[in-house]
């Protein structure tokens, strides 16, 4: 009798634990946005992602248990740089210090990894981009090669050995062309999908066309190219043809200067974002490079910065930020309206 009710009592608890105590409510923070009031809210901070269990449900306290017992490799973002996300809910983040891309997928509420471009392991992956057919390009710097993945993290081909240093990355909108800044050849290559080399864009010096290492770079809904021309400290703006279009960005530390001019991305209204590397600042200006709103200052706090790289806005005009010394992906939501 004693064991029956011993039994059942385990059982009980078994029961309990499988289900687990009801999950407590998700942290809230203050309300962050920028212009500050009174002036109408422009942008919107929405949260980081620094590790996967930022996005996974609740485990069970059984579940818990279990990964102390059995032990579970714990997983942070080391030095985010590129970004990308596919429109699904799925963000790709170039890890250049873990050589990983981590993809956290928000819908889902899972996390997976792409860890290798075919045999050989990422050395230092930089940048990032989804094409509209879903599938993933990534540069490696050290490998001198852009991979092309599909969604389930599979190496489809890869390309470009005549690259010296591949690093930001950008699709065209109709996925015909693909855009790779050579850092250390001072142009932007152009592929067609396949990995063909179409042709080049700029050159080294100070022109319309020149570069000086330039790093990263983002294509608009019609087709126009914008390059973080970074040592000549300007956005360098071009034709879906390649012809020069204009530029903008001086050398400086004031409100709409450069420094060290990063991550490049464009909201759905055509307001040009620019991360500031050294001020730790993301600055957003009109396309004819007027200073519109600056968000962020230095330090560990949410909305701050330290040394930003990488920058992606998707087709919601939700804005990510690649907070590398902080360990971090930062979003935030453009909530239209600016001039």
């Amino acid at each position: 009798m004693r064991s029956r009710r011993a039994g059942l009592v385990l059982s009980i608890l078994l029961a309990a634990a499988a289900c687990g105590p009801t999950p407590p409510p998700p942290a809230t923070f203050p309300a962050l946005v920028w212009p500050s009031p009174p002036e109408p809210a422009r942008v919107r901070y929405i949260g980081s992602l620094s590790r996967p269990e930022d996005i996974e449900a609740p485990k069970s306290w059984l579940g818990r248990v279990w990964e102390v017992i059995a032990g579970r490799e714990e997983i942070r973002l080391q030095r985010p740089y590129g970004l990308a996300a596919d429109g699904t809910g799925r963000v790709y983040v170039a890890d250049s210090a873990a050589r990983v891309i981590h993809i956290f997928d928000l819908q889902a509420r899972k996390y997976s990894a792409i860890k290798q471009m075919g045999r050989r392991p990422f050395k230092t992956p930089i940048g990032v981009a989804v094409a509209p057919d879903g599938s993933v390009y990534v540069s490696d710097s050290e490998l001198r090669l852009v991979g092309v993945f599909d969604r389930s993290g599979k190496l489809l081909r890869e390309f470009g050995q005549d690259l010296l240093r591949p690093t930001g990355l950008a699709v065209s909108p109709t996925g015909d062309r693909v855009y790779v800044v050579d850092t250390l050849a001072h142009h932007v290559a152009i592929f067609d999908p396949a990995g063909r080399r179409l042709g080049t864009i700029g050159q080294r010096g100070a022109g319309a066309a020149g570069f000086n290492y330039p790093t990263n770079v983002s294509v608009d809904r019609a087709g126009v190219i914008y390059v973080a021309d970074t040592m000549n400290f300007q956005v360098k703006i071009f034709a879906a043809d390649g012809r020069p279009r204009g530029h903008f960005g001086r050398h400086g530390d004031g409100s709409g200067d450069f420094a060290q001019p990063k991550g490049i991305a464009l909201d759905s209204e055509g307001h040009v974002y620019v991360v500031e590397g050294i001020h730790d600042v993301l600055q957003i200006f009109d396309l004819r490079g007027q200073f519109l709103l600056g968000i962020g200052a230095t330090g560990p706090a949410p909305g701050n910065f330290w040394l930003p790289t990488g920058l992606h806005i998707d087709g919601q005009d939700r804005i990510y930020v690649a907070d590398s010394y902080n360990n971090r992906v930062q979003m935030f939501q453009y909530l239209r309206g600016l001039p």
